[in-house]
């Protein structure tokens, strides 16, 4: 049996990072032994066609990828334990499937030791807090009912906006009036998996990204003695 384990995450920005961050506290709530870090980003980027050089990290999950996946597998060689790295990132309006490939062939193309799992939302991590309806209505309960109703889990919709015609008064187009830079409407974000994280059922998701990310967590950590 292991002992401890070490999970290193890796997300595309800020919104994720605090969404995770209330998923990992939940599932770790009953468990000993298990140690956690979220890394953010500042957007998506794009995997550089050269993995082998040391170029400046620009800040860019998938352009830095092969720098923090090499660099931390050699700091985890050491850890008296199981490790693993996951990296959680939006398909946007990506062909899911051929995004997983691309990051598979660039993880064996790096050669690391540290195991890594790709978990990929369709089409954005709201899709998350859009999958547990009474989250999000505890959260939100002058949210629009009628219109989440019509919402088809992990659809390509423009899921953010969704999400805000749902919570935020006058909708996406009146928030995107109000709102008009990205930091104003990543704080939305930021708020909305917050408010909405805090009563997340972890075990209760329509998503199936959602349950996809639980379900590698629970092959990393099956071996724990708790």
């Amino acid at each position: 049996m292991q002992e401890n384990i070490y999970i290193q995450i890796l997300f595309e920005d800020a919104s994720g990072k605090i969404l995770v961050g209330k998923v990992m506290e939940k599932y770790l709530e009953n468990k000993k032994g298990i140690l956690y870090d979220i890394k953010s980003f500042k957007g998506m980027g794009r995997i550089p066609k050269n993995i082998t050089g040391s170029a400046i990290k620009t800040k860019s999950l998938l352009t830095d990828l092969p720098q923090y996946l090499r660099g931390f597998s050699n700091a985890l060689k050491h850890y008296p334990g199981k490790t693993a790295i996951f990296v959680i990132l939006d398909c946007d309006n990506k062909d899911c499937m051929g995004l997983k490939r691309v990051l598979v062939e660039l993880y064996n193309n790096l050669q690391i030791s540290t195991e890594v799992h790709f978990c990929i939302a369709i089409e954005e991590i709201e899709a998350w807090l859009l999958g547990d309806e009474e989250a999000l209505f505890q959260a939100f309960p002058e949210g629009k009912k009628s219109v989440f109703q019509k919402y088809k889990q992990d659809s390509i919709i423009g899921t953010w906006e969704y999400l805000a015609d749902i919570v935020y008064k006058g909708g996406s187009l009146k928030l995107k009036k109000e709102m008009t830079s990205y930091f104003e409407i990543g704080k939305f974000k930021c708020g909305c998996a917050e408010k909405i994280g805090e009563f997340l059922n972890i075990h209760n998701n329509r998503s199936k990204s959602f349950n996809y990310f639980i379900k590698k967590l629970d092959l990393v950590c099956e071996e724990l003695h708790i």
